[in-house]
């Protein structure tokens, strides 16, 4: 395992598939995003520039965010998770790292807080599949029972060989549909004594590591956006369908009347939604949406479901055609093929209740 090195496959994107859906999964995260604001005003300043409420959060509490332009639109989506001293932003790339820490800069006035960027000198480990509880619950000697989506529990542990106990940070985390949880470590160093001690730990139930190609095919059967492909600065939250990662008593915050205004007097002109698609491959991000001669949505996601055994893809799509069942034509290199509009998640058994 190469440290912030995201690996595409380890044995075979089936195999690994297979692994999370019916056991566990582990996979390296430590290349994405990682911010952490500290400082007495934390709660407060994040509160009036980010979408969902901050002040309300307890220590071990989180939630699902966005940070947005002036005009409603998406800038970079994150997972928040508040510490006994600071806040910690969770983004799925480096790229919308960037653009998060770029926009906090640009409204810190007065305010006292301080900004660091983690992803070089920290690490997070995944792990997923009906297995994880019972595997996190070992490696960290206690119950996560109630440890809600996005909440949070610190333990030390002993990681290394050495005698030293290290703080992990334990996030239950939803990456792919099935129960999950992320293990963040302090220091780069640890990562792959983290890994290791979590792959001997989780031989007995049969766990493997599981790379980008599969949480990609995993991510897109679960219906969760993604920045960069669902998510981007064309598109207002309530089209993604993202009410859970708004507050709407809160009060003001950027791009709060856009949204508000949708929300209470409108309505999106296209939502987000899932295909099934008659084709033997899966069409392009970008490949257009047809009825007839008229263009009703575009493609953001596709994939050959491993787990259902179909092309599937994720959409964007006129109101008129988001009922579960609407059929349409998608324009791909290999000329139009039919589709079916189903509603997000594609399978009725993933446990997606939870608050991504």
């Amino acid at each position: 395992m190469n440290q912030h090195r995201p690996v595409d496959c380890y044995t075979n994107t089936k195999n690994e598939i297979t692994a999370v859906r019916s056991t566990i999964g582990i996979s390296d995260l430590s290349y994405r995003g990682r911010l952490r604001v500290n400082g007495p005003d934390r709660s407060i300043y994040l509160n009036r520039i980010v979408s969902n409420a901050v002040e309300e959060l307890s220590v071990g509490q989180g939630n699902y965010n966005l940070i947005l332009t002036n005009r409603g639109k998406i800038i970079s989506d994150m997972k928040l998770v508040v510490t006994e001293n600071e806040i910690d932003l969770m983004t799925t790339s480096s790229e919308s790292k960037k653009l998060l820490h770029t926009e906090l800069d640009k409204y810190q006035i007065t305010e006292d807080i301080a900004i660091t960027d983690l992803t070089h000198q920290s690490g997070i480990i995944s792990i997923n599949g009906p297995k994880s509880t019972e595997l996190a619950e070992s490696i960290l000697d206690c119950s996560l029972d109630d440890l809600d989506e996005h909440h949070s529990i610190v333990r030390q542990i002993h990681i290394s060989s050495s005698m030293a106990q290290e703080w992990v940070t334990c996030v239950r985390a939803n990456e792919t549909g099935e129960v999950g949880y992320n293990l963040l470590v302090e220091k780069a160093s640890l990562i792959s004594e983290l890994w290791q001690k979590l792959l001997n730990k989780g031989q007995s139930y049969q766990i493997q590591p599981v790379g980008l190609s599969a949480l990609e095919i995993l991510r897109i059967e679960a219906g969760i956006p993604k920045f960069g492909a669902e998510l981007d600065d064309s598109i207002i939250p309530l089209e993604a369908e993202l009410d859970r990662a708004i507050s709407f008593d809160k009060g003001c915050y950027i791009g709060q009347e856009i949204v508000a205004r949708m929300k209470y007097r409108g309505h999106p002109n296209k939502l987000l939604r899932g295909l099934e698609i008659e084709a033997d491959q899966p069409p392009q991000p970008g490949d257009q949406i047809f009825d007839g001669s008229k263009l009703v949505g575009r493609i953001t996601s596709a994939t050959k479901s491993i787990s259902f055994g179909q092309t599937i893809a994720m959409c964007y799509i006129r109101n008129a055609y988001t009922d579960q069942g609407s059929t349409v034509e998608v324009e791909t290199n290999d000329g139009r093929k039919s589709g079916r509009v189903v509603l997000l998640p594609f399978s009725p058994t993933l446990p997606l209740s939870l608050n991504r």
